[in-house]
């Protein structure tokens, strides 16, 4: 019987052993994508006790609550931090093969030195000890990000935010940077009641009176331009229902002219002004050198009585099952053929269009025809389009095996862009770390089946790119 979560926990043979240990342990984290408050990292937050650091913003633990029965007050209420930290642990009591419980004991083990399984027997202890440690200065969020080695990490913004604690944390040097990331959901929202709204707020923040279509791609590029000022390398969208169909500048306008009026859409009139606003962003973003991440397949919100009584992303949350493969091929066309294709990255929720997202990803490429010398081909440079890490359903050990699979199959695996966290959580980054072991065993176990050649130089190479050097050469 293997020790739980030993130095070897995931690797499963040597050469997954060495590469772990001798290449992807080392490499700096790179977080394209997650969900931090740049005002808790510019304040250099302490984050109190175990139970605000692990359950004042993680859906994924307030899901696993709920099944286990936990009152909602001890989920996303205001109740006994003690007694919400032990409602937590007793729930991951029968957590056997969710991420959560690898996830609460690596960052146990990372962060505070617990090698132990959090058991109620334990867990009082545990909470002093790292109790003790949270009101430490050392144990700061910005410590923290430096314990796991994070160099770059974006967190997730409106184009109509003023990036003041952005701005803050420039100006204090801190040497991690803390990128926004410009995702427009607000001006997708047409259908919605607070649009009309946003479009005021959008007017006032970039100083344009937005009356037509086209005053408001002028309002959206002057707040990506301001993002870019920023520091932005990143845009992101959540596609959640259909959002692509062939439309024109005068159908959007149409539908914009309505909707200010504050009329109702039909669902084509929405599909319409979205699907030609998609396109306005992806030129917006080949523009400025943004990469376009799309993430597809979640139905939101589900439960109506819980989303009144704890608001929106609190773990209401499922996959989709709608068919947009050929809608992401007609975007992604419609975009090349205007202004050429940003950066993209395309992430799915549901694990059954892991195949078909992963295949579109291969239709698109550099428009050029550059001449490249031996030393370039030598170096060679990620995909443009690149088929995303496993995310939020996904991002268990199963679902990253599988993504791992299908990525290898259909592209290039050397140019992979490696992993996020899509978290709140500040002690979420030993997923990085979660992800790394898999990677190795799934190439160890590649190397020692003879179905792919033992090459330390070559294949340590790889590791540290799809760790570190793919995303630092893709986003950058």
């Amino acid at each position: 019987m293997k020790t739980f979560l030993d130095d070897n926990f995931i690797l499963k043979t040597e050469t997954a052993q060495k590469l772990f240990h001798d290449y992807a342990k080392k490499m700096p984290i790179f977080d394209f994508h997650n969900h931090l408050s740049a005002k808790e990292i510019y304040e250099d937050k302490s984050l109190g006790n175990l139970a605000n650091a692990w359950l004042d913003g993680d859906h994924y633990k307030w899901r696993q609550m709920r099944s286990y029965g936990i009152p909602e007050n001890l989920v996303t209420g205001k109740s006994d931090d003690f007694k919400r930290f032990m409602a937590y642990v007793y729930t991951i009591q029968g957590a056997v093969g969710n991420p959560l419980y690898h996830w609460t004991h690596l960052e146990l083990q990372r962060y505070f030195g617990i090698t132990e399984p959090l058991t109620p027997e334990n867990a009082e202890a545990v909470w002093n000890k790292c109790n003790e440690k949270l009101a430490s200065p050392e144990y700061s969020v910005r410590n923290l990000l430096r314990m796991q080695n994070v160099k770059v990490l974006c967190t997730t913004d409106d184009p109509a935010d003023s990036l003041e604690w952005h701005k803050e944390i420039i100006e204090d040097n801190f040497e991690i940077k803390v990128l926004p990331s410009f995702r427009p959901d607000g001006a997708m929202g047409i259908s919605k009641s607070t649009f009309v709204e946003y479009i005021k707020k959008l007017s006032e923040v970039s100083g344009r009176k937005i009356e037509t279509f086209a005053d408001l791609i002028m309002a959206l590029e002057d707040r990506a331009d301001f993002f870019k000022k920023m520091g932005s390398l990143v845009s992101d969208m959540s596609l959640e229902t259909d959002f692509f169909v062939p439309a024109t500048y005068e159908d959007a306008d149409a539908v914009f002219q309505k909707a200010l009026k504050g009329k109702e859409l039909t669902a084509e009139e929405t599909i319409t002004y979205q699907s030609y606003l998609l396109i306005q962003l992806g030129v917006i973003y080949k523009e400025r050198g943004f990469v376009m991440q799309l993430h597809a397949g979640a139905i939101r919100d589900n439960n109506k009585a819980l989303l009144a009584k704890a608001g929106n992303n609190v773990g209401n949350d499922s996959l989709a099952d709608f068919n947009y493969i050929s809608q992401i091929g007609g975007l992604l066309n419609a975009i090349n053929n205007l202004s050429g294709l940003p950066k993209t990255v395309l992430y799915n929720l549901n694990p059954k269009d892991n195949e078909a997202l992963a295949t579109m990803c291969g239709n698109f490429w550099e428009n050029d025809d550059a001449e490249l010398s031996l030393e370039d081909l030598a170096v060679g440079k990620p995909s443009r389009v690149q088929f995303g890490p496993a995310w939020w359903f996904c991002d268990h050990k199963d679902g990253i095996e599988e993504q791992l699979r299908v990525y290898s199959r259909t592209n290039l695996l050397g140019g992979f862009i490696g992993m996020l966290t899509d978290s709140r959580s500040f002690l979420s980054f030993p997923r990085h770390e979660y992800f790394r072991r898999i990677l190795c065993n799934f190439v160890g176990e590649k190397v020692e089946n003879g179905e792919f050649p033992w090459n330390e130089k070559q294949l340590g190479k790889m590791i540290e790119d799809i760790c570190w050097n793919n995303a630092e050469k893709f986003f950058c």
